[in-house]
């Protein structure tokens, strides 16, 4: 299809006055809804103009994109207005058309950049081999300059892939809001729902492709720098099981699953068992790898801060890996009967599928932006059916099995994960019996998207406690008489223990695979900082509850070094402790000679070091 050919019915099967649906001549006599729409046409409409006018691929490229963005901020209104106010701004063949132009110009623009990106394919492979004969000549300068260039193309790549899945988010919401219309044939349904799931699988398949660069870009920064590297920090990278080999057997499992599982970029029907199966490993391997990747960042992070590492590429591949696996959920969740798929305006929000994102385990922490259009999915499904009836979706909706209903898995292979992180592979059937026990879940038992809410609350409440205030009473226990500064300290210190049990308890309750397929991916940022926040928090708060039972006996001894009427019992314990100077020579009382005498007695430092 041609630029033309994408461009040119949009005027006329979308005019404004189509959308509008009033024949008044003032504005006065419409609605605020219905100009807002029109302000929207209208912005679509200039759009179009404009990419009518340039022959110069780069250009039409940005302009096409801008049609994209434009007829999909048409979608996502209407889907935000009441369902009887929406069909009248804005019919149905009204949706299914704009959904029809965000489509056709996405594939415009994919087919004029496809050229852009084969040539830094090439590019990237090129220079990575000159740097690599270069390192035997030991030329420093030119393996920097190369490295570099190494580096410029695999971001300029990423960029490359980061705006096609923007528009391949575009496509599968536009095809969302058309496949949750209740109008239409039998056949016009059908053929929607095959869109959707075509769409959700290219968004699949580009997401690992996009990975796969932010993983090739990460290896470059690392493997061309090896050398330089201390002993341990190389071989935590680049060794037999480093960093760059857990990456690259993620990506790499990945792909050849999704070669695999041929139904997911063919025409759209619903998955057979042996593709569902292969989406799902999809899914679970990098979501482990995520969560693997995460703990060896956080152990660079703290141990190697200045060892020029990329530690903000590695967040972004470790957030990457997580919405990628969303991404994979939400495919097998439209591999249902289409009566479980959709629900009239609940499934729209916002023109967009609504999505489960992934729960941040208990060690989850350090995320990096999500891209442009990344859209809500829908909450994990129980593969066990009884589980799938009783549970329910982030957006209400009930979750539903796999669909096995195109035959039985044929004899090839499926991709498996193993314990070295090497790519292995086990025979069909037997994935299938490994999915289909009784009352197994993805990711684990079933987790309502009310319960994980309550939890979400509490870590906000737990992360508002006052610890500075428990640690102003301690400070405060000196000026006490000692036997109520020991009290004192026991009181607190069983308090810091039972907040931390708390923390803890809440911090599991976040953990675990089912919890990370009910949050959305807005919600993922905000989530690990603040349970990393929360983590940090209990560190505190245990180290504040060791450090009292451990200094309980110097806090009450300075009691008794600075109570103002001290007393026998607390002298004789002082001596005993030891933590009284040697005394002075006895003094004769002024008046009284060879009577009485007094003594001073000093104790020795308080525990902070003051006299």
């Amino acid at each position: 299809m041609s630029e033309g050919e994408a461009m040119a019915p949009v005027g006329s099967q979308l005019s404004t006055a189509q959308v509008e649906g009033t024949s008044s001549s003032s504005n006065e006599d419409i609605s605020p809804t219905q100009l807002r729409m029109n302000s929207l046409v209208q912005q679509l409409t200039d759009c179009e103009a404009a990419a009518r006018k340039t022959d110069v691929p780069e250009e039409a490229v940005e302009l096409i994109s801008r049609v994209v963005d434009a007829a999909s901020a048409i979608l996502e209104y209407r889907a935000s207005l009441p369902a009887a106010e929406a069909q009248t701004i804005m019919p149905d063949d009204k949706v299914r058309r704009c959904c029809q132009i965000v489509c056709d110009a996405a594939n415009e623009v994919d087919k004029l950049g496809l050229s852009t990106i084969t040539k830094l394919d090439k590019k990237t492979k090129k220079a990575a081999g000159m740097v690599d004969k270069l390192y035997s000549y030991s030329q420093a300068d030119r393996q920097e300059l190369l490295i570099l260039n190494v580096e410029n193309h695999h971001t300029a790549a990423i960029k490359w892939w980061e705006k096609k899945a923007w528009r391949s988010e575009r496509q599968r919401s536009a095809c969302a809001a058309t496949a949750s219309l209740s109008s239409g044939t039998p056949v016009m349904r059908e053929a929607e729902r095959c869109a959707l799931r075509l769409r959700a699988g290219s968004v699949l398949s580009v997401r690992i492709w996009l990975v796969r660069e932010r993983i090739g870009l990460a290896r470059a920064k690392i493997e061309l720098r090896a050398s330089r590297f201390e002993p341990d920090l190389k071989e935590l990278l680049v060794g037999r099981n480093g960093v760059v080999q857990l990456m690259a057997s993620a990506v790499q499992e990945a792909l050849r699953a999704l070669s695999l599982a041929k139904g997911i970029m063919d025409d759209g029907k619903a998955l057979n068992a042996h593709d569902c199966a292969v989406v799902e490993k999809i899914m679970e391997r990098l979501s482990d790898f995520g969560l693997a990747l995460h703990e060896v960042h956080t152990k660079l992070s703290h141990t190697y801060p200045d060892a020029g590492l990329p530690l903000k590429l590695f967040e972004r591949i470790v957030d990457d890996a997580w919405i990628t696996a969303h991404d994979a959920m939400h495919l097998l969740n439209l591999q249902s009967p289409p009566s479980a798929i959709m629900a009239p305006q609940a499934q729209a929000g916002a023109a967009m599928p609504a999505r489960a994102g992934a729960a941040i385990p208990v060690d989850t922490a350090g995320t990096a932006a999500v891209s442009e259009g990344t859209t809500a999915r829908r909450k994990g499904k129980s593969k066990h059916k009884s589980a799938a009836r009783a549970g329910t979706s982030a957006a209400g909706q009930p979750s539903t099995p796999v669909a096995a209903n195109a035959g039985t898995v044929p004899a090839a292979k499926v991709l498996a994960r193993s314990d070295q992180v090497a790519s292995t592979q086990v025979r069909p059937q037997e994935v299938a019996a490994s999915s289909s026990g009784a009352g197994s879940t993805i990711g684990g038992a079933a987790l309502s998207m009310e319960v994980l809410t309550e939890r979400l609350k509490r870590l906000d409440e737990l992360l508002q406690f006052d610890l500075a205030g428990q640690q102003s009473v301690v400070s405060q226990v000196r000026q006490m008489k000692p036997e109520e500064a020991g009290k004192v300290v026991d009181d607190v210190a069983q308090y810091l223990r039972a907040q931390a049990i708390e923390m803890q308890t809440c911090l599991a309750g976040l953990q675990g695979r089912n919890v990370r397929l009910l949050l959305t991916s807005t919600q993922l940022p905000k989530v690990h900082e603040r349970t990393d926040q929360l983590k940090g928090l209990l560190n505190m708060v245990l180290g504040q509850a060791n450090a009292l039972n451990e200094g309980k006996a110097g806090i009450t001894t300075d009691c008794m070094k600075t109570y103002a009427f001290p007393a026998q019992k607390y002298l004789e314990h002082l001596c005993n402790a030891d933590e009284l100077m040697p005394p002075e020579a006895p003094v004769a009382l002024r008046g009284e000679p060879g009577k009485l005498f007094e003594m001073k007695l000093q104790p020795k430092m308080l525990v902070n070091g003051a006299m």
